[in-house]
């Protein structure tokens, strides 16, 4: 049996506590890339999340309809090691607290929304993750290894005045404070199980919210009660999971399979999925808790690489109904020569990234964006390509002769009219 990425991660962080991603290898038919710990902004209109689309984790945001997608953070370089995970918005949702790991410690940083003016908020050599928000913007709770173990630590926004809340002989984690700001739900592990505990944001009135017997993870608070990921039930893989602050009305929501659960106001459930489907290691998912139907909302299957949608042309219309072929640069880089690593028999070019509506490229390269690289540009055919009307962008994807999977994405408008380059031969 192929235990998957997630699990294995959760499995072995949680029970050393270490708080860090892990390598894990991907089956053959994946691409690689990932996308994890979703974090819904106060609007309810984007989510900002951790994923590796150009080759190191990073923090990116995208709205909720997946379009929009770009990366905010504040890491110079792609090159560098360091990775950055588990967003948290500010409930005013001007900024977003994060952790940056080099392998060795992980610290507690907030930045802008827009990935602007980085601030450290701790530096104390240890291993400081899974930051949340008071919902009146004036604590961060947080776990640290500083005194040995995993416990509940609070901190002023500006990383003044740190006071441990919770210890045990167990390893916490996953802490999230109420919308009242009185509470602060957690995960305890220890042993074989991990149980969902509620403790006053003073550290006092600690008590069970859930049994021994699995493992609990990822709470987070909602309107309509506390939502987490558990392996209970004799489940072999994790499932959302509610319960409500008093301990009553535990039950699965829509056996839906995942970590990193959001409860939305409107009832869906935003979360970590790894979906079979997909050549994506995982993605970010939203499904309603009553049935159970998902849909993607970041599914990025390959590394990301830039393209252009109707090259040297000002506005990238598309007509749905459109039955001519478009033209598509794939855009090289001075690491990537699209020219000569491009597999072109695999391309494939539409609406969701997966149709086959390849038709040909030129055999004769042109740097259609003026950075003196050769460009590859090829021509779909519109009436396979899926699109509709309203959509907003477009997906292209190819591999390369290693097998390596990557992605490109550009705006679109749609327009019921017919572009004349798609109708030359």
């Amino acid at each position: 049996m192929r235990v998957s990425m997630r699990s294995l991660r959760f499995l072995v962080g949680h029970l050393l506590g270490l708080g860090l991603a892990l390598c894990v290898h991907a089956s053959p038919d994946k691409g690689g890339v990932s996308a994890e710990y979703p974090a819904v902004s106060p609007t309810l209109k984007e989510v900002a999340f951790s994923a590796d689309f150009d080759g190191t984790k990073r923090i990116w945001i995208a709205s909720m309809d997946g379009s929009r997608l770009r990366k905010v953070s504040p890491t110079a370089t792609s090159l560098s090691r360091t990775i950055e995970s588990q967003p948290a918005w500010s409930p005013d949702a001007r900024h977003i607290a994060y952790v940056s790991s080099d392998g060795l410690t992980s610290e507690i940083w907030v930045m802008q929304a827009d990935g602007a003016y980085p601030v450290r908020l701790t530096s104390n050599g240890a291993v400081n993750t899974q930051p949340g928000w008071s919902p009146d913007g004036r604590k961060i709770v947080f776990v640290s290894d500083k005194d040995g173990s995993n416990d509940i630590w609070l901190m002023n926004p500006d990383g003044s005045q740190q006071v441990k809340l919770v210890t045990s002989a167990g390893q916490e984690n996953d802490p999230r404070i109420s919308p009242a700001g009185d509470q602060i739900v957690f995960s305890r592990t220890e042993g074989d199980s991990a149980t969902l505990i509620i403790v006053g944001t003073n550290g006092s009135g600690s008590r069970a919210l859930t049994s021994v017997g699995a493992q609990d993870w990822e709470p987070h608070w909602s309107a309509r009660g506390i939502v987490f990921s558990s392996n209970r039930g004799g489940s072999d893989s994790w499932k959302i999971w509610a319960i409500n602050p008093d301990g009553t009305n535990l039950r699965k929501l829509g056996d839906i399979p995942g970590h990193d659960p959001v409860w939305l106001p409107d009832g869906r459930i935003v979360f970590t999925h790894e979906n079979p489907d997909s050549k994506a290691l995982s993605e970010i998912s939203v499904a309603n808790s009553l049935t159970g139907a998902r849909q993607a909302v970041v599914d990025v299957q390959g590394y990301l690489t830039p393209i252009d949608v109707r090259p040297g042309k000002p506005a990238n219309k598309v007509n749905p109904r459109g039955h001519g072929r478009v033209q598509v640069s794939i855009l090289s880089t001075r690491t990537f020569d699209a020219t000569t690593s491009v597999v072109q028999r695999g391309i494939t070019f539409g609406r969701t990234g997966s149709e086959a509506s390849f038709a040909s490229c030129s055999k004769q390269p042109k740097d259609v964006n003026g950075d003196g690289i050769p460009d590859l540009t090829c021509r779909f055919n519109l009436r396979y390509a899926g699109f509709q009307v309203g959509d907003t962008f477009a997906i292209l994807r190819f591999s390369d002769a290693k097998g390596k999977t990557f992605e490109g994405r550009d705006a679109i408008t749609t327009v019921l009219e017919d572009d004349p380059d798609d109708l030359k031969d």
